[in-house]
């Protein structure tokens, strides 16, 4: 065979190769669907692990659906019509009391960071009493932080006030235009275009209650023991995506207005709040003491008697220390 010809076929079989290993690194690829409720700027952890590639680092395709409500959220998890679920746990809570495998795996927000927002003829919770509020959820974490900012003021849920579901803070919002519902709870993401609206701020979830667990991610127990490694990698792209957060403040606050259309005006000072404040995590860590706060919450209704579950029948956290340890990451977590 003639020299320049034997290089020619290994070059030729070197660029098969390689077109080779390509192909198999497409195929490589794990899909992972997303669940979520809306566009909101709690999703931001979310928003980096797509679009600054480190699902694509770890061999995932994340794809995110929008399902306007956290009840069926869970039910789509359930059936497996999605694979994570980042949404406040106490539907999940729920549902695990109901018999689903569900998990906890990791959270992205350990603080619940809630205003109640009203149309403006409404400025204080007592003022609330024989009307309708809108809620994203009847069993939200939301609408159970609502009913005990309310109690706190004598109000009582179908006795002097009662709760309609109308969707997404979007809807919600619309809704209290006209005062067709009184208030709602919003997200502080949401807070500043509330104000532009003219509604009312008529009380802060902080000053009752502090330091709830919020967003978390959820997972069928039994997907995530047969996708082990897989759901390593998926919360390492998380939590390289929560670091990259915590170290490009003016980048974050422009994926959050080019993923939810909030203006930029808006989402840098409410950026560098929520990451001042710690209400965007670092470590993918459960706040366990918010976590058993909303337990406590949750109880009176949910469970036959005391003492009410400890977070850990709805944690596990294994996967998330594989992760934190592969990538050298110390855990805050409380």
């Amino acid at each position: 065979m003639r020299p320049w010809l034997s290089l020619r076929i290994v070059g030729s079989l070197i660029a098969l190769g390689v077109e080779l290993l390509q192909a198999s690194d497409l195929m490589a690829v794990d899909r992972v669907i997303i669940g979520n409720v809306s566009r909101t700027m709690e999703q931001l952890p979310n928003y980096a692990a797509s679009d600054k590639g480190f699902f694509a680092q770890e061999g995932i395709q994340g794809d995110v659906v929008l399902i306007g409500s956290t009840d069926t959220l869970i039910q789509a998890l359930i059936a497996a019509q999605v694979n994570v679920a980042i949404v406040d746990p106490s539907a999940a809570i729920n549902a695990v009391e109901r018999g689903a495998s569900l998990k906890i795996i990791g959270g992205t927000v350990p603080i619940a960071a809630y205003t109640l927002v009203g149309c403006p003829k409404y400025k204080s919770i007592k003022e609330l009493k024989g009307t309708t509020i809108g809620v994203v959820s009847l069993v939200s974490g939301s609408t159970i932080f609502l009913r005990e900012m309310l109690k706190a003021n004598g109000l009582e849920l179908n006795r002097d006030y009662t709760i309609i579901q109308n969707g997404p803070t979007g809807q919600r919002l619309a809704s209290l235009t006209g005062c067709n519902t009184s208030a709602t709870m919003i997200l502080g993401g949401d807070l500043p275009r509330a104000r532009e609206l003219g509604f009312t701020e008529i009380a802060r979830l902080q000053d009752y209650i502090a330091n709830l667990q919020f967003h978390s991610l959820i997972v069928d127990a039994k997907w995530a023991e047969a996708n082990s490694a897989l759901t390593v990698r998926y919360l390492k792209a998380m939590l390289r995506a929560m670091q990259w957060v915590h170290s490009h403040k003016e980048e974050s606050a422009e994926l959050v207005t080019k993923r939810t259309g909030i203006p930029i005006k808006y989402t840098k000072p409410t950026v560098e709040e929520y990451l001042s404040q710690g209400i965007i995590s670092r470590d993918g860590a459960v706040n366990r003491e918010g976590f058993q706060r909303l337990i406590d919450l949750m109880g009176e209704r949910l469970f036959k008697q005391k003492p009410y579950p400890a977070p850990e029948k709805y944690l596990d956290l294994s996967y998330l220390r594989r992760a934190q340890q592969e990538l050298g990451i110390a855990s805050t977590g409380k």
